[in-house]
C-alpha cells in the first residue's frame, strides 16, 4: 500500500510530503522507527520475526517490528503503531507498555533512506501477528543472534543487521 509520508531534511526537520514509493524511488530522506521488544528486562531475548511472503520487500527475512512514520506522527507514536498492527493486531497493546527511546539514527539500507528511532520494550507476548505483515515469530537470545547474523547475513533485513550492531556498540 502506497501512503504519503513525510519528508526530512538532515535535521530531521518535516520539509514536504511525498508518496512512500517515490521517496524509495528518488532516495528521499523521511522517517521510521523500530522497536526492540524483549521477553523480559534481562533484555536478553528478543523478538524476531519473519516477514510475511506478501510483503513485496524483504518477504521471508528476519527483522524486528517496525516501519514508516505515518505524515505528522511523531516517534513514539509510530512506534506504539507499528507494534500495535504488527504483533498485537486487531487488539489494543497491553497496558502498561513502556517504550524507552534508545537512540536516533540516519540509515541507508533496505532501499530506505531515513532517519530512524530505536526503542526498547518488555512484552511476553501471546502475540497476535497480521499474516500480511509477518509469517510468524519467536524470541532469540541476542548473543547467538549476532552469532548468526554473523554467519547467515542474507537471511536478515539490512536494517535489522545495522541496528543490532549500533545496539551492541552503545549497550553491550
Amino acid at each position: 500500500m502506497d501512503e504519503i509520508i513525510d519528508i526530512v531534511d538532515e535535521h530531521d526537520q518535516v520539509t514536504g510530503q511525498e508518496l512512500k514509493s517515490k521517496c524509495h524511488k528518488e532516495k528521499l530522506l523521511h522517517r521510521s522507527v523500530n522497536i526492540f521488544v524483549f521477553k523480559d528486562d534481562s533484555f536478553r531475548e528478543l523478538l524476531l520475526q519473519k516477514r510475511s511472503a506478501k510483503k513485496g520487500m524483504n518477504h521471508g527475512k528476519l527483522c524486528m517490528p517496525g516501519g514508516h512514520l505515518s505524515t505528522h506522527d511523531d516517534y513514539l507514536e509510530g512506534a506504539k503503531r507499528e507494534l500495535q498492527e504488527e504483533m498485537f493486531h486487531d487488539q489494543e497493546l497491553p497496558q502498561g507498555l513502556v517504550f524507552e527511546e534508545l537512540f536516533k539514527i540516519r540509515k541507508s539500507a533496505d532501499n530506505d533512506h531515513e532517519i530512524t528511532t530505536l526503542y526498547r520494550t518488555v512484552a511476553r507476548g501471546p502475540f497476535t501477528v497480521d499474516s500480511a505483515e509477518v509469517e510468524s515469530c519467536f524470541f532469540e537470545d541476542i548473543f547467538k543472534l549476532l552469532e548468526k547474523v554473523e554467519k547467515k547475513p542474507e537471511a536478515y533485513t539490512a536494517t535489522t543487521i545495522f541496528l543490532l550492531q549500533e545496539y551492541r556498540k552503545k549497550f553491550m
